[in-house]
C-alpha cells in the first residue's frame, strides 16, 4: 500500500513531469561538445531547464528538510574549519609547511561550497554552475592530494614532541658541558697567567744573584789557574760554574717563554753568514761533550737574514737534544742548504733513541718532554717550544722527521 494512498497531503509537491526540457533535449542533445560547453557557460545562471528540487522527485517534508539541514550542518562545518587553520597561520607564523594549509583551506572551502549549493537547489535549480563548483573542488581536491603525496616525506620526517624534548635535553646539557669546558678554560688560563707572571718575577730575582755568582767563580777560576797550591780545587770550582751556566739557561728560557706569551720577543735582523754560525753552535755544544762527532755540511758561502742570536739560540737547544738523546751514538750531523724557492733549510741529524709517533704533534708544545720508563733525561721542556716560537716569529717553519730507535732529524726553514 503506498503513501498516497494513505494521506495524499504528506506529498505536497507532485511529482515532477519535466526534470529535462524537451526544447533542450531536441536543440542540444546531438550539438558538438564544443557547442555543448559553449552553451554551458553562455548559460551558467539559467535555471529554465529544471525545476526547483522540491518540485523534481516525490519529497517529503520530512526528508527534503533532512536533506537541506544535512547540508546545511556540513557546509557550516567546512566553513568553520578554514576559518580555524586562518587563525592558526596568522597566529604561528613558524607553522611547518604555510602553503599546503591554504591549499586545504581552498580544498575545504570548495567542499562546503558544494554542500551549501546542494541545499539551495531545492530553491533556486542552478545545475550547470553547481556542476562547475563540483568541477573546481574536483580540480582543487586533486591537487591537493598530489602536493601532499610529493611533501609527505618531509612530513614524516618531522621530528616528533618526544624527539624534540630529547633533543632539547640533549642541547642543555650539551651547553652545561660547554659552559662547564669554558669555566675550566677560564681557570687554567688564570692559572697560566698567574703562572706566567710567577715565572717571569722568579726569573728575574734570579738573575741577579746567579750573576754576582757567576762572576765569583770567574775570579776563583782566575785565582785557581795562577796558583797553585789551590790546582787541587779546580775541578770542583769548574763543576760549579758549569752547573750556574746550567742554571743561567734554565732562567733564560723562563724569562724567553714569558717574553713569548707577553709577545715581547723580539727580533734584531742582519745578514750574516749561515756557516760560521753553525760553527761556533758546534763549538760550543762540544766543550761539555767532547765524545761527540758533529759533521757540518753546507756552503760554507750561504747567507741568512734573520736574528742572528736568536737563530742561534735555536740551533743549540736543537744540538743539545740531539747529544742529550744519542746516549749511544755519538755522531750529529748539521746540513743547510738554500731550496729552490729561496728559502733556507737547517737540519739537525742524530742516531739516537728517536721519538714515538703519537707524540710527535705534541713535542713543540711548552713543558712537553718525550718520557721513556727507563731514562730520565734533564731539562724543563722549554727548549723546543722557545725554538718554535722564534722561527714562528721569523714566518718560518719547524718540524722533526722521526722513528723510534732510528734517531731523529729536527729542522727549520727560514
Amino acid at each position: 500500500m503506498s503513501l498516497d494512498l494513505i494521506d495524499p497531503t504528506l506529498n505536497q509537491n507532485p511529482p515532477c513531469t519535466m526534470c529535462r526540457s524537451d526544447k533542450l533535449a531536441n536543440t542540444t542533445e546531438h550539438a558538438s561538445l564544443g557547442d555543448q560547453a559553449l552553451e554551458f557557460f553562455s548559460r551558467l545562471l539559467d535555471t529554465g531547464d529544471w525545476p526547483p528540487r522540491w518540485h523534481c522527485g516525490r519529497w517529503t517534508d520530512f526528508h527534503g528538510w533532512f536533506y537541506i539541514v544535512s547540508d546545511l550542518m556540513i557546509a557550516a562545518a567546512y566553513f568553520a574549519i578554514p576559518f580555524l587553520l586562518y587563525k592558526i597561520l596568522v597566529k604561528r607564523r613558524d607553522f611547518p609547511f604555510p602553503s599546503l594549509i591554504w591549499l586545504f583551506i581552498a580544498f575545504i572551502v570548495l567542499c562546503g561550497t558544494t554542500h551549501l549549493s546542494d541545499a539551495i537547489l531545492f530553491w533556486w535549480p542552478a545545475y550547470r554552475f553547481s556542476g562547475l563548483l563540483r568541477f573546481v573542488t574536483g580540480a582543487v581536491s586533486i591537487f591537493t592530494v598530489v602536493i601532499l603525496y610529493r611533501i609527505s616525506p618531509m612530513i614524516l620526517s618531522l621530528r616528533t614532541q618526544e624527539q624534540l624534548e630529547t633533543e632539547i635535553e640533549a642541547r642543555k646539557k650539551a651547553e652545561q658541558e660547554m659552559k662547564h669546558q669554558q669555566l675550566i678554560r677560564e681557570s687554567t688560563e688564570e692559572l697560566m697567567r698567574k703562572k706566567d707572571e710567577f715565572i717571569s718575577i722568579a726569573s728575574h730575582e734570579l738573575r741577579t744573584p746567579i750573576t754576582s755568582i757567576k762572576a765569583s767563580l770567574q775570579i776563583i777560576q782566575g785565582a785557581v789557574a795562577k796558583n797553585e797550591v789551590l790546582e787541587p780545587f779546580r775541578p770542583m770550582v769548574d763543576k760549579s760554574a758549569t752547573q750556574v751556566t746550567k742554571l743561567t739557561n734554565l732562567v733564560n728560557e723562563l724569562l724567553d717563554v714569558t717574553r713569548i706569551q707577553a709577545g715581547k720577543l723580539g727580533l734584531v735582523k742582519s745578514t750574516f753568514v749561515l756557516y760560521d754560525l753553525v760553527k761556533e753552535s758546534v763549538e760550543g755544544s762540544l766543550i761539555n761533550n767532547p765524545n761527540y762527532t758533529v759533521l757540518i755540511n753546507g756552503d760554507k758561502t750561504l747567507t741568512a737574514y734573520a736574528d742572528r742570536n736568536r737563530i742561534e739560540q735555536v740551533l743549540n737547544n736543537l744540538l743539545s737534544n740531539a747529544i742529550k738523546y744519542s746516549p749511544k751514538n755519538y755522531q750529529i750531523t748539521v746540513s743547510f742548504e738554500k731550496r729552490s724557492n729561496g728559502q733556507t733549510k737547517v737540519s739537525v741529524i742524530d742516531n739516537g733513541i728517536g721519538i714515538e709517533q703519537s707524540k710527535v704533534a705534541d713535542i713543540f708544545d711548552r713543558f712537553f718532554r718525550v718520557e721513556h720508563t727507563n731514562k730520565n733525561y734533564a731539562g724543563l721542556g722549554l727548549g723546543l717550544y722557545i725554538s718554535a716560537q722564534i722561527i714562528k716569529q721569523h714566518l718560518g717553519e719547524i718540524g722533526v722527521d722521526t722513528e723510534l730507535e732510528s734517531g731523529s732529524t729536527f729542522w727549520f726553514v727560514l
